[in-house]
Formats: C-alpha cells, sequence, structure tokens
C-alpha cells in the first residue's frame, strides 16, 4: 500500500505529521512526502520517507504558483498511483483533495489543523473560507477535524458532510517533552549556555516569526517588565508570509535584551530552560507548542482563542487573554512572575492535561483507523489488517449492525419491542446528526461494540420525528398497535426535562457478549466523553442493571437520582460532568 501526505513545505512534514508517516513504515506499507523540497527531506528519507518535490509550493499568496503546484501535483497522481493521499491546509488541503479524487486515488482524507477564518473576522473573508472548504470537503472520504470548535463549525454550518467529520484532536511525543527528563543541573547548564542568571525568570515562545502569532503584542508586553525576567523567541523567519515582522522591530526587541533563537531542533531543551511559556497567536487550529509546553509542565499563558483553549484552562493549567491586547499579556505574565506557586500549581496541572489529552500515539491511531474504515466502507482492499479491535466513528452502513447488537444486548428495554426496521432508522439518523457522536469497536469488519449519544436529546428526538416520523412510524405499525407500546413510545419522547435538566445523554452502549470484561465498555464510554465533549451527560440506567451502573460509575458517573419513564419501570440516572 502507498500512502502520500500532501503539506505545502517539507518542515511540516518534518514536525506536523511525521509520526504519521512513520506509522505506515513501521507497518510495512510505502510512505511518501509531497512538498517544497527543503532542509528537511535528508532526515524525512532517513526514516524510510520517500519525498517528491512539489517545486512550485510555496506558503505565500502566489496564484499562478498555486496553479503550477497543482499541476505539478496531478501529474505526480497520475504516475505514483497512491492508495492514500492524505492532504493538510490550508492550500494543499483545497486543491489537493479535488485533484486526488479527479486522479482516481482510492482514499482521499484531509486534516484540518484550523479553518483560516475565525467568527471575528469580515464576513467576507469567512464566506470565501467556508465556500472554498465546502466545496473541497466533497471531494475526500474523511475530515479529521484537530479542534472541538471547528468540528461544531463545520456540522452546524454544513460545511462539510456530517458523516465524514472526525473530531481528530492533536498530540505530541510525551517520551520526549517529560521534564523529568531534565534534572535541575541540565536546567542550569542550559540556561549557561543560553547566558542567563539562575535567578532570572524565563519566559519563552515558540512560533514562525511572523505577526499572527503575536509577537508585537508580546513585545509591548515585555517592555516595561525590567531585568528580572527574560524573553526567549524560538522559530525561523517566515519572508514568504505578508506578515512577516519587519526587520526594525526584531532589531528594537534584540536591542531591547529578547533573545531569538531561530530555528532549534532541541526545544524540548530550551522548554527545560523556561519558567512561563506564552503564546499571543491571533489565529491557532490546536497549536503545538503549547501542548509541548504543558507536556514539559509549564504554566501557558494563551489568547482566549480556538484551539488555546483546549491547550490551557484558564485559571487551571494556565491563562488566557484577550487577543491583541498587550496590557491584558503584561499583566498575566506579571501574575505569574510574582507569584512562584501558582506558577508551580499550574504547571503541574498542566503535565497531567498533557498526559490525559495530547498523546500523538492516539492521533496516530485515529488516522490509521480511519484509513482502515474508509477501506472498508468502499470494499478496497488495501490496508493490512492488524487483528486488533479498532475504535472508529460510525457510518451509515453500520446501522443494521449497531440495531442487531442493540437488540441482542438491551433486549429488556423499550426500543427492541419497536422491531429491527425501526430501530435501523433510528441508528441511521444517530449517525447521520450533526449533534450526535456514534463510535463503534470494530474487529477485522466485525463490529462487538458501540456507544452512541447526543448532545441535546430533545432536539434529536423532535428532529427525527420531523424527518423520519412517518417512515419509521409506517415500520413499527405492528408494534404501535398494541396501546402499551404507544404510551411507552409518547413517554419516551417527553422525558427529556427529568434527570437534573441535563440535555446530553449516552442513549446506548453495548458490547459483544463473548468481548464482555475487557475494558471495551469502558474505552467506549471514555472515548465518547471526550468525543462529545460536553459539560454535563447523563445516562439512564434500568435500576435493577447493577452491572451498567457499576460500570457507569467506574466512568465518572455519579447518581443523581431516579425516575420512571415508563410506568412502574424505576430507572437509575447518573450524571457525569467535567
Amino acid at each position: 500500500m502507498k500512502v502520500a501526505h500532501l503539506t505545502t513545505v517539507d518542515i511540516s512534514l518534518r514536525y506536523l505529521v511525521y509520526p504519521q508517516l512513520t506509522a505506515i513504515v513501521e507497518a510495512g506499507e510505502e510512505a511518501l512526502g509531497i512538498s517544497a523540497p527543503g532542509p528537511w527531506v535528508a532526515e524525512l528519507e532517513a526514516a524510510g520517507i520517500r519525498h517528491i518535490p512539489l517545486r512550485s509550493s510555496t506558503r505565500g499568496m502566489n496564484v499562478l504558483a498555486d496553479f503550477r503546484a497543482a499541476g505539478e501535483l496531478w501529474r505526480i497522481l497520475r504516475n505514483e498511483h497512491v492508495d492514500v493521499l492524505h492532504t493538510h491546509n490550508p492550500k494543499p488541503g483545497l486543491y489537493g483533495r479535488v485533484l486526488g479524487r479527479l486522479a482516481g486515488v482510492p482514499i482521499v482524507v484531509n486534516t484540518v489543523h484550523g479553518l483560516y477564518a475565525t467568527p471575528d473576522d469580515p464576513w467576507w473573508k469567512r464566506a470565501v473560507v467556508y465556500s472554498m472548504e465546502a466545496l473541497a470537503s466533497r471531494f475526500s472520504d474523511a475530515e479529521l477535524v484537530q479542534s472541538s470548535e471547528d468540528v461544531e463549525l463545520l456540522r452546524r454550518l454544513r460545511i462539510a458532510p456530517a458523516r465524514h467529520l472526525i473530531l481528530l484532536g492533536n498530540g505530541v511525543d510525551l517520551d520526549r517533552f517529560d521534564p523529568s527528563r531534565f534534572p535541575a543541573e541540565d536546567r542550569l547548564r542550559i540556561r549557561a549556555e543560553l547566558g542567563i542568571d539562575d535567578d532570572q525568570i524565563v519566559v519563552g515562545t515558540v512560533g514562525r516569526l511572523v505577526a499572527e502569532k503575536g509577537y508585537p503584542e508580546l513585545f509591548d508586553a515585555f517592555a516595561d517588565i525590567g531585568p528580572r525576567a527574560v524573553l526567549l523567541c524560538v522559530g525561523p523567519d517566515d519572508p514568504e508570509k505578508a506578515d512577516a515582522l519587519p526587520r526594525d522591530l526584531v532589531a528594537r526587541a534584540r536591542a531591547s535584551g529578547v533573545k531569538f533563537l531561530g530555528m532549534r531542533a532541541d526545544v524540548d531543551r530550551l522548554y527545560a530552560a523556561m519558567d512561563i511559556f506564552v503564546l499571543a497567536s491571533h489565529r491557532e487550529g490546536f497549536p503545538r507548542s503549547a501542548m509541548e509546553a504543558a507536556a514539559m509542565g509549564l504554566p501557558v499563558i494563551a489568547t482566549d482563542i480556538r484551539g488555546c483553549r483546549e491547550v490551557a484552562e484558564d485559571g487551571l493549567s494556565g491563562l488566557l487573554v484577550p487577543v491583541r491586547n498587550p496590557e491584558a499579556l503584561r499583566s498575566a505574565i506579571i501574575r505569574l512572575l510574582d507569584d512562584p506557586l501558582l506558577r508551580r500549581s499550574l504547571g503541574e496541572q498542566a503535565r497531567l492535561r498533557a498526559a490525559d489529552r495530547f498523546d500523538e500515539r492516539r492521533v496516530v491511531e485515529i488516522v490509521m483507523d480511519t484509513y482502515l474504515t474508509v477501506a472498508r466502507r468502499k470494499d478496497l482492499p488495501l490496508m493490512r489488517e492488524s487483528g486488533r479491535v479498532v475504535l472508529r466513528p460510525a457510518v451509515i452502513e453500520d446501522a443494521p449492525a449497531l440495531a442487531r447488537m442493540h437488540r441482542a444486548a438491551i433486549g429488556t428495554g423499550f426500543l427492541p419491542t419497536l422491531g429491527l426496521r425501526f430501530m435501523r432508522r433510528l441508528y441511521r439518523a444517530l449517525i447521520d446528526h450533526h449533534d450526535a457522536v456514534v463510535l463503534v469497536l470494530d474487529d477485522s469488519g466485525h463490529t462487538v461494540g458501540f456507544v452512541a449519544g447526543v448532545r441535546d436529546v430533545g432536539a434529536f428526538y423532535r428532529r427525527f420525528v420531523r424527518r423520519h416520523g412517518i417512515p419509521a412510524g409506517v415500520s413499527a405499525i405492528p408494534s404501535l398497535l398494541r396501546p402499551s407500546t404507544l404510551r411507552r413510545a409518547w413517554e419516551t419522547l417527553r422525558y427529556e426535562g427529568v434527570g437534573g435538566n441535563v440535555p446530553a445523554e449516552l442513549l446506548s452502549m453495548a458490547v459483544d457478549a463473548e468481548r464482555r470484561g475487557r475494558g471495551l465498555g469502558y474505552r467506549l464510554g471514555i472515548a465518547f466523553l471526550e468525543a462529545l465533549d460536553a459539560e454535563r451527560v447523563r445516562v439512564v440506567v434500568g435500576a435493577d442493571n447493577a452491572v451498567a451502573a457499576g460500570a457507569y460509575r467506574k466512568m465518572g458517573f455519579v447518581d443523581a437520582g431516579e425516575l420512571e419513564v415508563h410506568a412502574g419501570e424505576r430507572s437509575l440516572v447518573l450524571v457525569w460532568q467535567q
């Protein structure tokens, strides 16, 4: 199998998607990197990744160069016959998806690293960006989205087909970015190499030298802080970008004592020398540098924007400040300079959050599982089966299997009495619903477990009645002719207000009888809660189902009371809260 990752420049292949490329190599398949050539090609090829140059590809705005790059890509795809084309936005994600499909690539996958328009941008910019994304997304088989906020926006505005959207998240090498690798003597030695006194507090940032990364505001914020702190700026020049930092601005900052270290491959060592990390960006997808700093146990000060909000929890693992606001940024920096106990507390929580959420191995697993899922859906024998159970988002074609498993595992509930045809339609509606999460445990093409739920159960049922009410009712007519069943159906539709007014609900979860007791249910539940990303989630369990109730309690659900959805049938309400 031949998998190609398409980016603008080779540094993205090396530092953004390198683990995904090496995973292909380790699986015994052929990995290709397509980008503009550069200094990182040799390192890629040394790892067994074949690089194909896209010589016209540029980071800057150059329409003619972009058209030439698209032509080069067309010839590459026609000659290489790749099995999977994995594109990365911005520009390669647009023309790459379209050309990949037109060139007959069997599987086209795109990663949304961050939509290039924010809610604060002018309407015309949002219209252009969202329209281009909507067009390109119709040519892909899956959209892997790093930010949960972007997933919500893409669903709400129908920019991408809901069935294609997968929350990818982002991750870093937690073994490399581990503060325990750098004892106190190493920290002192690194600081000495940089010419920093032992008693100075080091504030650091990592990112390209462009205005979008918030450097002008950071320089303003740091101007009056004084000699007790030193500012380290790690990152390369980016002269192709329209907002590249002017040389005179960099010169003035350097003259004021700011240390510019340029592009460095030893950022883990540099984090070990820092006391505070700052990211003052105007726009981010899911910032890698902030994740690395958090993993290194540094308190993170970041702007209150998409992506940064997923790394730093304000007041818990970091501080969030308004974007383009040097005064607020200065106040946050001074607050941490003056309070070493707060620095320590935020840093410890940042490391715990990183260990829980930012493991790049999980990201690689989602990417590989996506290839497998699409290949199975399209009946393409491209991927070598690993024989392990994989967790993946459900697709419409899974609905019959989920209905059968529901009936087999939860046969005493109300829904199975409505028949398999009704349940298949219900699960198709759930999988297609923009505000639902349906995950499947897959073992070599066989469903061995699933979980399903919604962010607003009342809204889902109302939508289901509007869109599917008549055909669903027809399919359930034999059952609904019984008055007791009709009454229970009405009770199910109207019980949304009980249980503490928690709209988000885990509706159903099941594991194949032969696979129980192996932790698969727990894995499903935790993945569901993370993907749903709701502040509070409830689940309703039969009062006599002690096994299920115990499993939910293990996931972090707590008892919140009892209710009777159906007369005479007592149920427990359990609620999970972030």
